[in-house]
């Protein structure tokens, strides 16, 4: 079986990539930021630690759920924005499962991509648990904490995430207008990768 692990910065289109990949493969899509807004449905947070213990809870859930997903003999596609802590948890996975993998990592400019952050925030496109708010649940009235230029580059690009290895065939692809990227051009070198 295959595992592709699709990566990268915030704001660099992983979600509709990993769609278009799914689709020409033919593979089930398992996504963290769904998992996230699941839990926060179920249970919320009551501050700011509920939230970064919902992240690590998360991760585990993923890579549990990946883990038995691989292991029942499907392919599948992983995507999060894993960070150098997790090499060993997603090293792990791999040996356990002899899965045969590639990632694709999305980088691009860092300007560019906290622009495209910030807007999405504004314009309130995604689940309220991925933006920063001062408290949870947000009350009425409350706003998303400003991501400013500074925050970004010590929440994200400090992090590490394209630091991030494992022992499979890394594709680096430049993000910087999603638009742009070769979807079928990908798609052939993630099969030549997998062959």
């Amino acid at each position: 079986m295959n595992l592709i692990i699709l990566a990268g910065m915030p704001a660099t289109g992983k979600t509709t990539l990993s769609k278009k990949i799914a689709a020409a493969l033919g593979m089930p899509i398992l996504e963290k930021d769904e998992i996230k807004e699941e839990m926060y449905k179920i249970q919320g947070y009551r501050g700011l630690e509920d939230r970064a213990l919902g992240d690590v809870v998360a991760n585990a859930i993923l890579l549990k759920c990946a883990k038995n997903i691989l292991q029942s003999g499907t392919s599948l596609l992983l995507v999060n924005n894993f960070d150098p802590s997790m090499e060993g948890q997603v090293q792990e996975l791999l040996d356990s499962t002899g899965c045969r993998c590639v990632m694709v990592f999305l980088d691009g400019d860092a300007d560019i991509l906290h622009q495209r952050y910030v807007h999405r925030d504004a314009i309130h496109s995604r689940h309220s648990v991925h933006e920063l708010w001062d408290c949870y649940p947000p009350k009425p009235g409350d706003v998303p904490k400003d991501m400013s230029r500074e925050l970004f580059r010590e929440v994200f690009e400090e992090m590490g995430m394209a630091d991030f290895r494992i022992n499979a065939p890394r594709i680096d692809l430049d993000a910087t207008h999603p638009e742009t990227i070769d979807v079928e051009g990908l798609i052939g070198q993630i099969k030549a990768l997998l062959a």
